[in-house]
């Protein structure tokens, strides 16, 4: 029998990524990506592997007020794409910066353990 997307799979996931780019834990973010993950911010370098995003987790501030909005999603069983908004504050109160709103594509790959990942991620300002 052939498996279908699961639209709420994603809508799940990408809560989830919503709630662990707030967490007190740094890096917490970071294990939604899969292992290979690249990732690419507005007129920055790509950074690629899970060893290189927990030191960009690691030298960012804390972020707070984090949003990702979905406008469209489409997908395989194992494969995924999101296209949306997002937006987030650097810091906390009483340290908070302004606020960063973005576009994005996000490419998700569903993994042995059944959890949908980031494969790529690319932001634009």
């Amino acid at each position: 029998m052939l498996s279908t997307f699961n639209e709420t799979e994603i809508h799940n996931a990408v809560s989830a990524l919503e709630k662990a780019l707030e967490s007190p834990d740094p890096t917490a973010w970071v294990y939604h990506y899969t292992v290979d993950a690249i990732f690419v911010g507005p007129g920055s370098p790509p950074v690629q592997g899970r060893q290189a995003l927990l030191q960009m987790a690691g030298a960012m501030k804390p972020l707070s007020s984090v949003s990702i909005r979905v406008l469209r999603s489409e997908g395989s069983p194992n494969l995924a794409y999101t296209y949306g908004e997002g937006s987030w504050v650097s810091g906390r109160p009483p340290n908070a910066g302004g606020t960063t709103n973005v576009r994005f594509v996000i490419v998700w790959r569903k993994e042995a353990d059944n959890q949908w990942r980031v494969a790529l991620e690319m932001l634009n300002g």
